[in-house]
């Protein structure tokens, strides 16, 4: 995938315009405290108000999936990253969407596991502290505008850098018509010169199903045709 390689590749890559995709990636997030009804966390993402997302809370052996709905978020401080790099640090509170009967039972199992001594006196109720604050993940959404692409990958253009070596479930829009491919990310590299962190970040298609396979060979042999 390497983009001095190109004339080592199986399958020719083809410039495209206006081709977009989507994508989740999990991202790590900080558990500042947790109620039945909610909880504050932070995050280096930023995170859209009134938008639902999805939280894996890890404890012990289990884990578990909350939905919520973003309802405040604040611009907290900055932190500095391994790489040396400066990224903003976000709070924000999270109101739970989908605790139902099994959601409820798991989640009282969770805070009563994972809850340190100290707790905050909230309107709703009470909320608990935890142990290991840092072992919770959120899915995001993201999308992206694709660049080149065969039938073995593609280069994107993202607002995320992405773990190399990660896997993604990923749609493709071509001409109106969604497709799935799961893919990896093979290298990612930033775009010097923007406001905005940029990336081109390089796929390599590790499946795609069948029927989506023939749309994407479809959409590349009317390129070709056109050349």
């Amino acid at each position: 995938m390497a983009e001095g390689g190109s004339e080592h590749r199986k399958f020719r890559r083809y410039d495209v315009d206006s081709v977009h995709g989507r994508m989740a990636y999990l991202s790590d997030i900080n558990i500042l405290n947790i109620s039945m009804d909610g909880a504050a966390i932070a995050t280096t993402q930023r995170l859209s108000l009134d938008r639902e997302y999805a939280l894996k809370l890890n404890y012990e052996d289990s884990s578990l999936t909350l939905r919520g709905k973003i309802v405040w978020s604040v611009l907290s401080h900055s932190k500095t990253l391994k790489n040396g790099e400066v990224v903003p640090v976000y709070k924000a509170g999270v109101k739970f969407t989908n605790v139902m009967t099994a959601e409820a039972t798991d989640l009282l199992t969770y805070i009563e596991r994972s809850r340190s001594s100290d707790l905050e006196k909230r309107i709703l109720g009470v909320r608990f502290k935890v142990r290991q604050p840092d072992n919770a993940m959120i899915n995001l959404p993201c999308e992206y505008d694709i660049k080149r692409i065969s039938l073995a990958g593609m280069l994107i253009s993202s607002d995320t850098g992405h773990e190399i070596d990660s896997e993604h479930e990923m749609e493709i829009y071509l001409d109106g018509t969604p497709l799935t491919v799961f893919g990896r990310i093979a290298n990612v590299a930033e775009v010097k010169g923007n406001e905005a962190a940029k990336y081109d970040v390089g796929i390599e298609f590790v499946r795609i199903p069948e029927e989506d396979l023939k749309i994407l060979t479809s959409y590349i042999t009317a390129i070709e045709a056109r050349q």
